[in-house]
């Protein structure tokens, strides 16, 4: 994650809370799928991750990562190619924000 998109991190249990700044580069469902995968690969013990951004927040279950990555697991996402496909199916699966448009 590029520096200065990270305002601040949480851990309370096993879920993992990152407050991310109001701006974005990118599409805050696209960055919460990006980092629920990677943070469910290399950490097994956290079960949800909370992305907070302004005013929206996007949680995320392992299960429902898992789930939207259907067949594929999250050890075998190297390839770029495979990376950017998985990173689009799970941000396609997540509820917009209200007020964007479809």
């Amino acid at each position: 994650m590029k520096r200065g998109l990270v305002e601040s991190l949480a851990l309370e249990g096993t879920a993992l809370t990152v407050t991310l700044a109001p701006t974005l580069p990118v599409e805050a469902r696209t960055l919460a799928a990006a980092t629920a995968i990677r943070v469910f690969d290399r950490y097994t013990v956290i079960d949800r991750v909370i992305i907070v951004t302004g005013a929206d927040k996007v949680s995320l279950s392992r299960g429902e990562v898992e789930h939207l990555l259907r067949s594929e697991s999250l050890a075998g996402l190297d390839g770029r190619q495979r990376w950017r496909h998985a990173v689009a199916r799970v941000a396609a699966g997540l509820p917009k924000p209200e007020g964007e448009r479809p």
